[in-house]
C-alpha cells in the first residue's frame, strides 16, 4: 500500500533538518488552502540562506519546492496565523516525544501541528495556553480551545528511551505479532517495523511472546542503530524513507539530498497523480457521456427507420388488398347494425370461408380494431374509418417517422463531433503537464529566494486552472460592471439594478440630473437608467432601455409576451413616502408626468463580442439592436420555460455553430454560467438566432 502520511520515525529525522535550516529565520507568508488535508503553507526568511517554504497538512509536513497557486480569499484561521506570526522570528523547532507532534517556537509563542488523526494546527502562547487553533477538538481525556490550556494527547511509548529489559517485559505482555507490536504499540509504522524484522533476521509474524532472548536481544540493538543512522533518504515507487530500506534492497531508489527533498518528490508526485487521476475519470466520462447517447441515436435511427418502413408498407398493403379491407370493415358494420354481439360476429367469421374472413386474425373489440392478414403482413386497421384514411394514416406516421430520423441524424451528428473532441481530449491528458498546474510556482533554488521579484508576487495570484503565462493581469472593474448593463447602439451607457439593493444604490449613488430613469409597470422590476453624461439622449437609446427594462421585471417571470414601460426625470423619483405609509427596500415614489412605452415586447439577445487582439470572448446580455451592433454573433430569447442551465447551452450551441472557425475555440472557452447568468428569471426559450458574419 502507497504511503499517504509521515510516520512518528520520519518525523524524528525531519525535526532534525527544520531545526538547522529554519533556526533564525522569520516567517513572512502564510497561505491557506481548502480542502479535506487542511492544507497550509509558511514562506521562512532565513538570513543568508534564503526563503524555504514549509508545507504542513493533518498527515505531513517537510520542505517543498513547489508552491500552488494561492487562494485569493485567504481563510480567517490563516489571517489569525498572519497577525500573530508574520515577521517573527522562529527559535527552534522540535518533536514532542515520539509522536506525530511538531512545534514551532518562537519568543511569543509556540505554533504545534498534530499530523495524527484527525491533525490540527494550534496557536498557543509561550506557557501553552491555547490562543487559536484551527478546529475546536473534544477527548474523553483533553479538549483543544481558545483560551484553554494545551494538553498533549496520551504519551506514546518511546522505542528510543526502552532498555532492554524494558522492552522484553513490553513484548511479553503484548501477546501481537511482532511486525504489529513495532507497527502500532512502538509507532513506527509497518513499513519501518518490517525493516527492523528483516534486520534483527525475526520473522515479522511471530508472536511478541515466543521470542527468545536472543532475539529480543537483536530487536533492541536494531532499534537502537536505527537512532544513529546516517542519513541517506531514498524515494521507492511505494514509499519514502530517510535512509536505505533492507526489505526493498532489490527495487531502484532514487537518493536525494536531504529528506524534506525525498519527502517533497514523492508526496509532490503523489499528489499530481491524484490531479491527474481524477481529470482523466472526468474526461473519459465526458467521452463516454457522448458515447452512450450517440449509442441511443443509433438504436433511434434504426428504430424511426423501421416505423418508415413499416408503416409506409402498411399502407402500400391497405391499398394492394383494397376489396378485402373494404369488405372486412362493410361486413363489420352491418353485422354489428342487425345487432349482433362481438362473440356472435367472431363465430360467423370463422364458420365461412371467403377470403375476407380468412384474412382476419383478430378482433379487439375494445379498441376498435381489427388485424388483417394482407399478402403475408399483419395490418392493424381502425373499424371506425375507412381503408383510404387507414392507409392516409399509416402514410402519415411514416413522414413523422422520417421527420424524427431526419432530427436524430442531425443530432447524431453533433454529438459525433462532441465525440471526436472528446476522444481528442481523452489523448491529450498523456500530454498535459499536470505539474505545471498543480504547482505553478517552482523554487529553482533556495539561493535565487531571498530577493523576492514583483514578477513572482503576481504570479502567485494566478488561479490554477490555467498556466501562468496564459493569465491575463486583472483589470479594475469599473462601477457599473457590478449591475446589470450595456452600451446603446448610439453609446450611451445603460445601467438596471439586479436586486432590492442594487435599484437603492442606482438610484441613490449613480444617477445625475440629466440621466433618464425607467422602470415597468409591474411590481417587482430593475430600476433602468441613462447615464446622459451630458449629451441629449436619442430616442432609439430610449426605447433599448424601455426594452431592457421590460426584460429585467417579473413579467418575464409570469411569461408575459408584452408590459408597459415608464421613464422619468430622476427629480421624479423620491424615496419620501405618503404620511402614514412605508417603503421597503429598492422602492421609490414616482411624482409627475410620465412617458410610457406601451406593449414592450418582452425579449433579450445575448451575444459574444470576440477581441482578436486578445485572443478573449466575452459575452454580454440587452437590447436587440444594441447587442447586434456591439457583438459578432447573437442568440434573441425570449420568456418560455427551459431552466437556465439547458438554455445556456442551447445559446452556446447556436453561436458556435454560425461561428467563424477561427472564433469557435476562443468561444468553446466560454463557461456556461456566463451565459447562465444572462438569462432573466432563470428560464426561458430561443426567440431567434442572428449570427452576424465578422468583416
Amino acid at each position: 500500500m502507497e504511503k499517504t502520511e509521515i510516520t512518528s520515525l520520519d518525523l524524528k529525522f525531519l525535526v532534525k533538518e527544520l531545526r538547522e535550516n529554519l533556526a533564525g529565520g522569520m516567517f513572512r507568508k502564510i497561505y491557506q488552502y481548502g480542502g479535506k488535508t487542511k492544507q497550509f503553507l509558511f514562506e521562512i526568511f532565513v538570513p543568508a540562506k534564503g526563503a524555504f517554504w514549509l508545507y504542513v497538512d493533518n498527515q505531513k509536513m517537510f520542505l517543498t519546492k513547489r508552491k500552488k497557486a494561492i487562494p485569493q480569499e485567504p481563510p480567517s484561521f490563516c489571517m489569525f496565523l498572519r497577525k500573530h506570526l508574520m515577521g517573527k522570528k522562529i527559535l527552534d523547532a522540535k518533536q514532542h516525544d515520539f509522536d506525530r507532534i511538531v512545534e514551532i517556537s518562537t519568543k511569543e509563542s509556540v505554533l504545534i501541528f498534530e499530523l495524527l488523526s484527525p491533525g490540527n494546527v494550534i496557536l498557543c502562547d509561550t506557557s501553552y495556553k491555547v490562543i487559536m487553533s484551527l478546529q475546536v477538538q473534544r477527548w474523553r481525556d483533553r479538549e483543544i480551545k481558545p483560551k484553554g490550556p494545551y494538553k498533549y494527547p496520551p504519551k506514546p511509548s518511546n522505542p528510543f528511551e526502552l532498555d532492554l529489559d524494558s522492552l522484553k517485559r513490553s513484548l511479553a505482555i503484548a501477546e501481537k505479532k511482532t511486525i504489529a507490536y513495532l507497527a502500532k504499540n512502538l509507532g513506527f509504522g509497518s513499513v519501518y517495523a518490517s525493516e527492523i524484522c528483516s534486520r534483527a533476521k525475526i520473522d515479522e509474524g511471530n508472536l511478541t511472546s515466543d521470542l527468545s532472548f536472543n532475539e529480543i536481544l537483536k530487536l533492541h540493538e536494531v532499534i537502537v542503530s536505527i537512532e544513529s543512522e546516517k542519513p541517506n533518504p531514498g524515494v521507492y515507487d511505494e514509499t519514502v524513507s530517510p535512509f536505505p530500506l533492507e526489505i526493498f534492497k532489490e527495487r531502484e531508489s532514487k537518493p536525494f539530498g536531504s529528506f524534506s527533498e525525498a519527502l517533497d518528490e514523492f508526496f509532490s508526485g503523489q499528489e499530481i497523480e491524484t490531479v491527474k487521476k481524477e481529470v482523466k475519470k472526468t474526461v473519459e466520462g465526458k467521452k463516454e457521456k457522448v458515447e452512450r447517447i450517440v449509442e441511443r441515436q443509433e438504436e433511434a435511427l434504426e428504430k424511426w427507420e423501421s416505423i418508415e418502413k413499416d408503416s409506409r408498407e402498411c399502407a402500400e398493403r391497405i391499398y394492394n388488398n383494397y376489396t378485402i379491407v373494404e369488405g372486412v370493415l362493410n361486413g363489420i358494420r352491418k353485422a354489428k347494425d342487425s345487432g349482433l354481439s362481438w362473440g356472435e360476429i367472431k363465430q360467423r367469421i370463422k364458420s365461412e370461408g371467403t377470403p375476407e374472413a380468412e384474412a382476419i386474425k383478430e378482433i379487439r373489440e375494445n379498441d376498435g380494431v381489427v388485424i388483417l392478414d394482407l399478402g403475408g403482413k399483419d395490418v392493424l386497421i381502425d373499424i371506425r374509418k375507412t381503408p383510404e384514411e387507414n392507409a392516409q394514416k399509416y402514410y402519415e406516421d411514416a413522414k413523422w417517422a422520417k421527420r424524427k430520423f431526419g432530427g436524430t441524424e442531425e443530432a447524431k451528428g453533433e454529438h459525433e463531433e462532441k465525440l471526436e473532441r472528446a476522444e481528442k481530449e481523452v489523448l491529450e491528458q498523456d500530454q498535459r503537464d499536470f505539474r505545471k498546474e498543480v504547482f505553478p510556482v517552482e523554487k529553482r533554488g533556495m539561493e535565487e529566494e531571498s530577493k523576492e521579484t514583483e514578477w513572482e508576487e503576481t504570479v502567485l495570484e494566478t488561479p490554477l486552472e490555467a498556466p501562468l503565462e496564459d493569465k491575463p493581469k486583472r483589470k479594475r472593474k469599473k462601477w457599473f460592471e457590478k449591475f446589470k448593463w450595456f452600451r446603446s447602439s448610439q453609446g450611451f451607457l445603460v445601467v438596471a439594478g439586479r436586486n432590492a439593493s442594487q435599484n437603492e444604490m442606482l438610484i441613490k449613488k449613480h444617477t445625475e440630473g440629466n440621466d433618464l430613469v425607467f422602470h415597468a409597470d409591474i411590481p417587482g422590476a430593475a430600476f433602468v437608467i441613462i447615464k446622459s453624461e451630458g449629451h441629449d439622449i436619442p430616442e432609439e437609446t430610449k426605447k433599448e432601455a424601455a426594452e431592457f427594462a421590460a426584460a429585467n421585471s417579473k413579467a418575464w417571470a409570469r411569461g408575459m409576451g408584452n408590459v408597459d414601460i415608464f421613464s422619468v426625470n430622476p427629480d421624479q423619483v423620491s424615496k419620501t413616502p405618503p404620511s402614514g405609509q412605508y417603503l421597503p427596500k429598492g422602492s421609490f415614489m414616482i411624482h409627475g408626468e410620465r412617458v410610457w412605452y406601451r406593449d414592450m415586447e418582452l425579449k433579450l439577445s445575448v451575444g459574444v463580442k470576440i477581441d482578436r487582439e486578445e485572443r478573449v470572448a466575452k459575452v454580454m446580455a440587452g437590447p436587440v439592436m444594441s447587442i447586434r451592433k456591439n457583438s459578432d454573433y447573437f442568440v434573441t430569447v425570449r420568456p418560455g420555460f427551459k431552466k437556465s442551465m439547458e438554455l445556456a447551452k442551447n445559446i452556446k450551441s447556436k453561436i458556435l455553430i454560425k461561428a467563424r472557425p477561427e472564433d469557435k475555440s476562443l468561444i468553446e472557452q466560454i463557461p456556461l454560467d456566463e451565459f447562465q447568468v444572462a438569462i432573466p428569471s432563470g428560464m426561458g426559450d430561443v426567440m431567434e438566432y442572428v449570427g452576424r458574419d465578422y468583416i
